[in-house]
């Protein structure tokens, strides 16, 4: 029904209405914003889905009409990918125009924005402050700088696309899953957003490394850290929980992974989980159990990459361990 929201998988909505007044209405109370806007074309429609990822959103917005707009500051940040149409921003003293194809952030999270939208399909990722803070490996709890970015684009053409590509897989894998979801996969698609929004777009979200860290990548923390991982693999853990439980920083974390086993944080965890998930395979039965579920229960949620995993780890594709050959 036209002015209806209607339910998603993974906690998701959309809505859709032909009538510019509760398109107008709608715009203002879902995101606060001030706004002028012209009598949509005829026939046409606003058209609004939303996802979750874990604390990261995933939103289309589609309205064929001109509209202006201001707002207070997000407190977070979000990436737009103009789809179609183009658009206009303000923010501080940067104008950005943007037309199809194109990907920019809307604004330095901490400071109100303005812009202007032509009959445009926009597609949006919204990554919570704290959320794009940990995944830099910023300590919790330290007083920081407010993250802004260099510049409003990102830092290649490629890193665009691959933004694109990464936003395009998120939607039609992960989120493609049972409203129930799995807890490890939709987590790991929040953190991988998060990751590839700050190697595509140069901010001054990493910290500078301090004295502290050196000293602190020590054997005595990578035991720590080792015992919290195999103690709880299936926990929804990142960077920033296991130095939590280690005593240290993410970036003195990381300096003692690399300097005493060779190795990221993050890819000790892949290898536990990979050997959880081996286990699992040796002692399904295959003809209830699959490769795919295993994969899943262990946050492994793209196929060709598990596989490839398992088979330089084990030397045999997972499916024929499931089969006992």
């Amino acid at each position: 029904m036209q002015g209806e929201p209607h339910a998603e998988p993974l906690g998701g909505y959309s809505f859709r209405t032909a009538d510019v007044d509760v398109a107008r209405d709608w715009l203002k109370a879902a995101y606060g914003t001030s706004l002028r806007m012209k009598t949509p074309a005829p026939r046409g429609s606003f058209r609004y889905t939303r996802a979750e990822a874990g604390p990261v959103s995933l939103s289309t917005i589609a309205l064929p009409t001109e509209y202006a707009y201001t707002s207070e500051a997000l407190g977070s940040v979000a990436i737009t990918h103009v789809v179609g149409g183009r658009m206009a921003r303000e923010c501080a003293d940067d104008d950005t125009e943007a037309g199809p194809g194109d990907v920019l952030a809307i604004s330095q999270p901490h400071l109100p924005y303005a812009g202007r939208v032509y009959s445009a399909e926009l597609r949006a990722v919204t990554v919570p402050l704290a959320h794009l803070e940990r995944a830099a490996g910023r300590p919790a709890g330290r007083p920081a700088r407010p993250l802004r970015f260099h510049r409003f684009t990102p830092v290649s053409r490629a890193m665009a696309d691959q933004w694109k590509r990464t936003v395009d897989y998120v939607e039609q894998s992960v989120l493609a899953l049972p409203a129930s979801g799995e807890p490890l996969v939709v987590d790991a698609a929040g953190r991988m957003l998060a990751a590839m929004l700050l190697a595509a777009f140069p901010t001054d979200a990493s910290p500078a490394p301090v004295l502290a860290d050196t000293r602190d990548a020590t054997p005595q923390t990578v035991r720590r850290a080792v015992a919290f991982i195999e103690s709880q693999p299936v926990a929804e853990i990142g960077l920033t929980e296991i130095a939590g439980a280690a005593g240290v920083t993410p970036r003195a974390l990381q300096y003692a992974f690399r300097g005493h086993l060779g190795m990221t944080p993050m890819a000790y965890l892949r290898r536990v989980r990979l050997s959880l998930a081996h286990a699992d395979l040796v002692a399904s039965d295959p003809s209830r159990d699959t490769v795919t579920a295993i994969a899943h229960r262990w946050g492994f949620h793209h196929h060709g990459r598990f596989s490839a995993a398992y088979r330089l780890a084990y030397g045999v594709l997972p499916r024929r361990t499931l089969a006992g050959t």
